[in-house]
């Protein structure tokens, strides 16, 4: 046996208002509500901010109607220094290579200021939040779209049977329950869309967005409502930083938006992931560029996957039903021209081949998972070696180097600051050091974290076949609708 699965068939079958199933009608205007920044200055880094703009750029190269665009960022319009940023490169190189060999470099170039997000609407604050959708959503009508973009910090649910009521932290150490987050959805009119796209930690909890008060026993909402996580619900996502240098970001949000504008975050052209050719990138298709590009711990799912967990199952004795161990042939034959190029993309990563790769997948998965809760100590690499080294010879040169602070430290980060880099780099190990200190470390857990992508795509390819097999004709048009939406671009 490959791995037992938890997911199974919902016995209750709630009714769906017509209008889920009914044909699209002409879209009327596009609403545009960003959930930014931290909860406070000390958890409100630059990354944040930056991912605000870089949206704002996507929106503004694709020349889309901006008329209802609201933006809700940590501290809103105060003017305190709300944001932390970090770049090392205004320090002093002295000081850095103090701070590197003889002190800590953690927060080194740490600063605050006020946030430069324009004309926000306010603070994250919630009652800000749900103040937006008493004044503005309720103004929306049947026809309209709501893109929500959150790029904040999450946390998993405080209560441990209700693990997917995760949040959306806010200003001023608060927060938005999934549940009432779907609440304040549910208050929108019946034919609103709805398009969210969350990178906060935990995000995967609000995948529970597609069903009426985040509730599957409740039924699906009226509204066509898709959305896409950077990660599930049990796990941390990636990003958050305060380097205010971009090219250094490798959170989802990134790659999403780069696979919609055709342009990096740093204004580089990139090969757009028109997987299906049929020359528009899609929501479906930017997110599965995210999963094949973004080298993080992230496991980024999306809302078809949910419904599938709850209303579809495999195999079990002698049914009709795939198991989640057929043969990666017939996985490939039944997937979507965009799951094939994750599948086929991530077995190159992973050199994952032959028709037995779900199976070889889910080994190697449970064997780092095995290798990751060893408690044996990692063996110190070869660049801290070298760096101990250096240290060493430098504090018998100068002993008074065994404390940053001391006066002989001092003048040599001032005075002589230029006869204390000159030793450093001269010293004949430090440019073998600094080539491997440079050089990226292999990440086990970004490793393992692409063998679960692929198993989860190939879970939900054998998945939307098994729910076909069961011949619910209303489930299988309401996994068909929602699979329509997550293909719906930012143009349409």
């Amino acid at each position: 046996m490959r791995r037992t699965s938890s997911r199974t068939i919902r016995l209750s079958c709630c009714v769906v208002a017509s209008a889920l199933l009914a044909p699209l009608p002409a879209r009327a205007a596009d609403y545009f509500l960003t959930i930014g920044g931290g909860y406070s200055p000390a958890g409100n880094q630059a990354s944040l901010e930056n991912n605000v703009l870089f949206f704002q750029r996507v929106l503004d190269e694709t020349n889309l109607d901006q008329t209802h665009n609201d933006i809700f960022f940590s501290d809103g319009s105060s003017s305190g220094a709300d944001l932390q940023v970090m770049d090392p490169q205004t320090i002093p190189k002295a000081n850095r290579l103090m701070a590197e060999f003889f002190g800590s470099r953690s927060s080194l170039g740490l600063s605050y200021r006020n946030h430069r997000i324009a004309e926000v609407r306010g603070s994250t604050r919630p009652e800000n939040i749900r103040k937006w959708f008493d004044e503005v959503g309720v103004t929306m009508t049947a026809g309209d779209r709501l893109l929500l973009f959150v790029t904040a910090h999450g946390n998993k649910s405080a209560d441990s049977k209700d693990p997917y009521n995760t949040t959306i932290a806010t200003w001023n150490n608060s927060s938005i329950k999934m549940r009432e987050f779907v609440g304040l959805l549910d208050g929108l009119a019946v034919g609103v869309d709805v398009v969210a796209i969350m990178v906060q930690c935990h995000s995967g909890g609000f995948a529970k967005l597609i069903y009426n008060g985040g509730d599957p026993d409740r039924g699906l909402s009226p509204q066509r409502r898709c959305a896409f996580f950077a990660t599930v619900h049990d796990r941390p996502a990636a990003g958050c930083t305060p380097e205010v240098d971009e090219s250094s970001y490798v959170e989802y949000s990134t790659y999403f938006w780069a696979a919609l504008s055709g342009r990096s975050r740093t204004g580089d052209p990139i090969h757009p992931p028109d997987y299906n050719h049929d020359g528009v990138v899609s929501f479906d298709e930017a997110h599965a560029y995210t999963i094949l590009t973004a080298d993080t711990i992230d496991l980024p799912i999306k809302t078809s996957g949910e419904f599938l967990s709850q209303y579809s199952k495999f195999a079990e004795g002698d049914s009709e039903l795939l198991s989640n161990e057929e043969s990666y042939d017939l996985v490939l034959s039944l997937a979507t021209t965009t799951q094939a190029a994750i599948l086929e993309g991530l077995s190159e990563q992973l050199n994952l081949t032959g028709n037995d790769r779900l199976v070889d997948a889910w080994k190697a998965l449970e064997e780092g998972r095995r290798r990751g809760r060893s408690r044996r100590r990692a063996p110190e690499s070869s660049s801290e070696q070298l760096r101990r080294k250096i240290a060493g010879d430098f504090k018998r040169k100068w002993p008074e180097l065994a404390n940053v602070v001391n006066p002989v430290s001092i003048e040599l980060m001032t005075s002589r600051a230029a006869e204390f880099v000159a030793a450093i780099e001269k010293h004949r190990d430090y440019k073998r050091y600094r080539e491997l200190a440079d050089t990226p470390k292999p990440d086990s857990t970004k490793q393992n974290v692409k063998y679960d992508r692929f198993l989860r795509v190939a879970d939900n390819v054998l998945l939307a076949e098994n729910l076909r097999r069961l011949g619910d004709e209303e489930r299988i048009a309401q996994y068909e609708a929602l699979v329509a939406a997550e293909s719906g671009s930012l143009a349409q």
